[in-house]
């Protein structure tokens, strides 16, 4: 009888002890699953980016910076390893890659000053190691709302290297040969004749010529 007893309290002592140890922080595997993957803000903005570079190009969020870059050549042992242990505690938000042979076009960062969740300030390791291998990079102030008219022109200027497109102008644009400088001699022309020369060059205007024949390109 007593055996029997000793080993149910010595098997109740061993279950509080399991317990105890998995509810103890040095238990090797604290995890639970999170609800999301991104939070809303980076899930907006990802597809807004998406939605702006276009079918082209993939963009691949929470990238390690050690990922993009590496070591140069003929550094010492100990700089190379202060700088990779440096790029790998470093994650960047978005990365452009081409779609079809995943070379990497640039980097994007979001920064919110009130901290809710992002960088508060600019990373000078980040930006210095994204310098000095000459990979394209913006960093964009998270806000409430952005259009992907914004964001595309932000990338095209800073990462993709091309000019934002002018602004189209609405209306008829009257064809240059079609407009005469005015004498220096003649000064400020009468209602009567600012009425009549509007006419004349209305009729101009409509008039159909034909239109002239372009010449070869050259070779």
């Amino acid at each position: 009888m007593e055996l029997i007893l000793f080993a149910m309290i010595s098997l109740i002592v061993i279950v509080a002890l399991l317990a105890s140890r998995l509810n103890d922080s040095s238990f090797p595997f604290p995890f639970d699953s999170k609800a999301t993957v991104f939070t809303p803000a980076e899930k907006n903005f990802q597809n807004l980016v998406e939605q702006a570079v276009g079918g082209k190009y993939r963009v691949i969020n929470r990238v390690k910076l050690s990922d993009i870059v590496t070591v140069r050549k003929g550094v010492s042992n100990r700089a190379s390893q202060a700088a990779v242990t440096n790029a790998d505690n470093k994650y960047l938000d978005f990365v452009i890659c081409e779609r079809d042979s995943m070379k990497l076009l640039g980097v994007i960062d979001l920064v919110d000053t009130q901290g809710r969740g992002y960088k508060l300030k600019k990373d000078w390791f980040v930006s210095g190691a994204l310098e000095a291998a000459s990979i394209p990079h913006v960093r964009i102030k998270v806000k409430a709302n952005y259009t992907v008219n914004e964001i595309r022109a932000c990338i095209n200027s800073r990462i993709m290297g091309k000019v934002p497109l002018s602004p189209k102008v609405k209306g008829k644009i009257i064809p240059a040969p079609l407009i005469r400088d005015r004498s220096k001699n003649i000064g400020a022309m009468s209602p009567t004749a600012a009425k009549a020369n509007a006419l004349e060059l209305a009729n101009k205007i409509n008039t159909k010529t034909p239109a002239p024949q372009m010449a070869a390109l050259p070779h």
